[in-house]
This record gives C-alpha cells, structure tokens and sequence, in this order.
C-alpha cells in the first residue's frame, strides 16, 4: 500500500512538472514574438524617444496638460485693438486668430470643379536643388516705394513682401525691422507667419496622399485605432478633408490645443468634444485652431514621423527651404524677427521663439501646426507658386496637379467666399478674376497670402507690429493694400 502511494505521489510530481515547463516554454514563445514583431512606422529614431503618449488608453478623459491651458484670462484678440499686449507667460500659446466670416458679397459663384473619388497619382519625390539666392531677385523701386507708404500708414515696425508672376518667384521687398535697433528686416529674417501655416500642413497632406501614406476621405479612427465619431452623427466618419476645410464638428477649443496625442484621442473618444453639426456640411463651417493641431498629430500617427521631417522631405529640402513648424527648429534661428504688436509691444520675443520647437517625437504636441510655421515671405512664396504653377517651382515637381485641384476645390460656400483646403476663393478680390488666398495673426503678426489660378501670379505680405484694421473684405487692410498695389503693377 505505502508502495502504491509512492508510486501515485511520484507520477503526479512529474506530471504536474511536465506542466509547468510547458508553461514557460509557452510564455517564453509569446515573449519572443512580441518582441520581433515590427512596429507599424516606427524608425530608428522613433525608437530612441520617449513613446507616444497617443498609444495610452484612458478610461476617461485625459487631465489638461499644465502648459496647455492658460491660467487666468486669456490674452485678448490682436486684431482692431491698438494697446500693448503683455508678453506672453512661459509654456502658453495665444490661439490663432483669423477672421470670421463675413457677410455674403454676392460674388459670381465660378467654383473651381470638385473632383469625384480622387485617384492621386503617385508621383516621385522631388530632388533637392540650389535655390537662387534671394539676392539675385531684383526689386523694383516704385514697388519698394508703395510697400514703404503702406507700411508707414499702418504703423508697421518689419515687413516682408515676395512676388508671384507666372508661377514664378520674381521679386523679394523688406521694409523696417527684423528687431529694432538691432537688427533690419531683410528677405531671409525668418517670422512666425500664424495661420497661414495651415496651407502647408494641406500641402503636406497632399504629397502624403500621393505616395498612398494618408487618404484625405478615410475615417481618421482608422489611423488612431479608435471610434472616433461625433456621437450626433455616428453613421458619418469624421475625415481629413473635413479637418481641412473646418467642417469637422470637432469643438473649437481655445486654449486646449497645445496638448499632444493622448489628450487629442481620449477627447476624440469623449462625445463632448464634438458639436451638434454634421461633418462635412458647409452649415457645420467653424473656423477651427484645435481641428488643425488634431490633423497634424493624426499626420504623425498615420506616418510615425513627424510633420517637420515629413515637410522638410517632401516641401522645403527639395527648394532649399529653410523652415519649420516651431521657431525654435529653423536652421537659422539667429535670422528670427521679434514679433511686435501695434504700438510697439513684444507680441513674442527671441527667446520665446528659441524655446518653441516642434515635435522631437511623432504626437508629442500639436499647437505649432495651425501657426507655428517660421519662414521667409520669399520661401514661403515659394511653395505658393507651387500651388500657381499646378505643383511646381523652379522645374521641381512639389505635388501632382491633381492634388492642386483637389485643394482649390471647393468645399462649399459660406460668408462671401468658397472654403476650399484650407485656403478660400473670391471673385473680384484686388482687381483679379479670382484669388484663392488665407490671411493669418498673432503676436502682432499679420499675414496674406494670395495667387490667381489662371494668370500665376501672386503675392505675400508678412507683417509685425501694424494696425489690424481690416478693409471691406474683412482682410488686414497693411496686408490687402500691398497686395492689391502689386497685382495692380503686375497687370500694369
């Protein structure tokens, strides 16, 4: 009997071991093939940097990020006012601000056609070539004389003015100060341009979508790996094209959009970041910072790169471009302006914009893509005659015309002008047929950017420390002024 015990006690010894080590082994497979297994997008780099925080999920929504909200009241809008605003606290960002939409002009209706389902071809990427140096664009002195006038009249303290003609990049003007009694304003100083940041971001998401990386009619959910629907509307995907042409129904957060991925998706996930508006509808139309900072960090997340590395590849190394979603990530930030507020104010300092880089990380952060891109007017009109001569500058082919048409197309017409993505379109606008152009401010800063589809000429006005006043098209007047006197002297 004591025996048969034995025996009995010693096969279940050795069963219960052939058990556990086939546990282990089990759980030694499931280990390794987890750690082979390739993670979609990520680079060499990625994998040295702090992982994205986008890929916690939360319960709940995430808690503000300290720098993200501004404590106490918000700076006021820069636009009509003429007192000094106080330099900004550390850590936070005073929104973008554009204009609202005005009332309807009556204008012809001739919209550019909407294409059906796009097939954007896929097209190779461009190679970088030696741009001419600013210096060989020779100015005109009666153009130089009329920016002068205008900028005095204004009360401008550094102006910025490149010149389209053909789709060509002819002429580079500067007025007053970089940063006074210190530095003059010359063509490469480098300004933080405000919302006319977003056509680049479009642009972006455009070459993106030729090389197949981003569909612009795809629900974003499926390139966070989440339901992200507006709950009052949840048989309609929220897209890109929606984000691009501020019909979304994504919120407009004022000062919310300086967080990065993790707070992005766990308010994607919240229904209360979504209004009552349909996606899509140009009655949904509100002009939205936070959907452009959301768009940008979902461009990272899609790609697993970030937007300055994915725009220096594809838009600025290709033109010998010196630029980038942050200030404090240019090359030459010892080329960056002071940006003034009228009456003299600092709107931004140096220092400010030295500590303001873009992401190190794909989703780290989101508030330099609906303002925070640092260019020259000279470069910057650079990759709007890439747009006026149907995707190419200086015999670089930046984008497909088809992807051209796509963003001229419009979206729907609302307040006097067709939105399109992003920039809008009027007929009669500075004695051209039409314009498609997008105006920008803040920190002083104000901005426009303009061409006309059918002659390729165009114009763009960076602006610090002027009047915000506006003219009867609700455009900085500095801006609309200049403009309107140089497209006179082209046609001229």
């Amino acid at each position: 009997m004591n025996f048969f015990r034995k025996t009995i006690k010693g096969a279940f010894v050795v069963v219960l071991s052939a058990v556990a080590i086939a546990i282990v082994a089990l759980i030694a497979v499931i280990i390794t093939a987890s750690l082979s297994q390739p993670q979609r997008g990520n680079t060499d780099a990625e994998l040295l940097s702090p992982p994205p925080p986008y890929v916690q999920t939360e319960n709940g929504p995430a808690s503000e990020p300290e720098d993200s909200q501004a404590s106490g009241n918000p700076q006021p809008p820069e636009h009509g006012t003429e007192g000094v605003l106080p330099t900004e606290a550390e850590g936070q960002e005073a929104p973008e601000i554009d204009e609202p939409p005005a009332a309807d002009s009556g204008e012809d209706d001739n919209n550019a056609s909407e294409p059906g389902a796009e097939q954007l071809p896929e097209s190779p990427a461009p190679q970088p070539v030696a741009a001419p140096p600013i210096e060989a664009v020779a100015p005109d002195e009666g153009t130089q004389a009329a920016i002068n006038n205008i900028a005095k009249k204004h009360g401008a303290i550094g102006v910025q003015v490149a010149v389209i003609k053909g789709g060509e990049v002819v002429g580079a003007y500067d007025y007053g100060y970089a940063t006074r009694s210190t530095s003059p304003m010359t063509a490469d100083t480098k300004i933080r341009i405000a919302s006319l940041s977003k056509v680049i971001l479009s642009m972006l998401v455009m070459r993106l979508a030729e090389l197949d990386q981003l569909d612009i009619d795809a629900d974003i959910g499926e390139y966070w790996g989440a339901d992200v629907r507006n709950p009052n509307h949840r048989d309609t995907p929220i897209t890109m094209r929606h984000m691009l042409s501020h019909t979304s129904s994504i919120r407009v957060y004022d000062y919310g959009f300086a967080a990065g991925g993790e707070l992005i998706r766990s308010r994607f996930l919240d229904g209360s970041c979504f209004a009552r508006s349909a996606p899509g509808e140009i009655g949904s139309w509100n002009y939205n910072n936070y959907a452009f900072a959301a768009l940008g960090v979902t461009v990272e997340v899609a790609t697993g790169e970030t937007v300055n590395s994915s725009a220096s590849r594809y838009l600025f190394d290709p033109l010998g471009i010196d630029a980038a979603f942050g200030s404090g990530s240019i090359v030459n930030t010892d080329k960056l302006a002071t940006l003034y507020t009228n009456g003299g104010g600092v709107g931004r300092s140096l220092d400010a914009q030295r500590r303001s880089p873009g992401s190190t990380y794909p989703g780290e952060r989101g508030d330099e893509f609906p303002g925070g891109l640092t260019i020259s007017a000279y470069d910057y009109a650079k990759l709007i005659s890439v747009l006026a001569n149907r995707g190419e500058c200086e015999g670089v082919r930046i984008l497909s015309p088809e992807s051209v048409a796509v963003m001229e197309s419009s979206q729907g017409r609302t307040g006097g002008f067709d939105q399109c993505l992003p920039m809008r379109r009027r007929s009669n606008l500075f004695g051209e047929d039409q314009i498609f152009f997008h105006t920008g401010s803040n920190f002083g800063v104000f901005s426009l950017a303009s061409y006309n589809p059918i002659n390729g000429n165009g114009v763009v006005v960076l602006t610090t420390g002027a009047s915000g006043a506006r003219d009867a098209n609700g455009i900085y007047a500095v801006c609309s002024e200049i403009s309107e006197s140089i497209y006179a002297g082209i046609r001229n």
